[in-house]
């Protein structure tokens, strides 16, 4: 339940922004239309997307119980803004560029998300100790914000930039080659280093050793204590001699 809300919320997200951006932000800033591209567009989406994990945090407490769980519930959030944002942009897309963006979708907004949702996992755990939601949020929370965006921005950057210096990066889909083979990997293998070294897919979502409050952990029961036996004669504690792996008692003068 808690995925598909992440998904529902980010199609509509996804969907009101992409409407935004054809219908006014992107004819406003004309040719500087880059600017929203690389800039804003990383800045508003990936808090917009941030929002709609919260709000599966508040409604499904249980939600975060580890970064992974983060990390997928920021992967379905942004496929599913990836998704209907580019249905959007199929109205101004055609033949091979809409299969293309097709084709990214699942290695764009999914990966840049994912930082956001672990994130997010940070502030779940965080909230119930700290004095306020800025405190809370301060820290590794806007890290991993920020390096969603960082990650968003560069993808665009490429994108949109390259092909403005002319030359050989006006060759059709050039850059999202680039993308594919040089920004999106890069990006994976910190995520993957986040995730705890390796992308285990068939028990990804499995306990980890760090817990949120939803999850409160218990500690194992404490190793019995080792007592030293009594004689059973004069009740003094006896003395181990390992070379006849017996016990002996000093004061009767003989083993036990």
């Amino acid at each position: 339940m808690g995925f598909l809300i992440a998904i529902f919320l980010g199609a509509i997200f996804g969907c009101f922004i992409a409407l935004a951006w054809n219908q006014a932000v992107g004819p406003a800033l004309g040719e500087s239309a880059w600017i929203g591209t690389v800039i804003i567009a990383p800045i508003v989406e990936e808090i917009a997307k941030a929002l709609c994990m919260l709000v599966v945090a508040y409604l499904i407490v249980r939600m975060f119980p580890n970064r992974r769980y983060g990390a997928a519930v920021g992967a379905a959030t942004g496929l599913g803004f990836g998704v209907f944002e580019s249905i959007i942009y199929l109205f101004s897309l055609r033949g091979v560029d809409a299969l293309i963006r097709f084709l990214v979708t699942p290695i764009m907004h999914p990966v840049w998300s994912a930082f956001v949702g672990i994130g997010v996992f940070v502030y779940v755990s965080k909230r119930p100790t700290s004095r306020s939601f800025f405190e809370a949020i301060f820290g590794l929370p806007l890290m991993f914000l920020l390096l969603g965006m960082i990650n968003h921005a560069l993808w665009n950057g490429v994108a949109a930039l390259l092909p403005r210096a002319g030359g050989i990066w006006l060759t059709p889909h050039l850059t999202t080659v680039l993308d594919i083979i040089i920004t999106f990997p890069i990006f994976a293998v910190i995520l993957r280093d986040f995730l705890g070294g390796h992308f285990n897919f068939q028990h990804f979502l499995e306990p980890l050793p760090e817990l949120s409050p939803s999850y409160p952990m218990i500690a194992p029961p404490p190793p019995p204590t080792q007592t030293t036996p009594l004689c059973p004669t004069c009740g003094q504690p006896l003395v181990y001699i390992p070379e006849y792996n017996r016990w002996y008692c000093k004061k009767e003068k003989k083993y036990i």
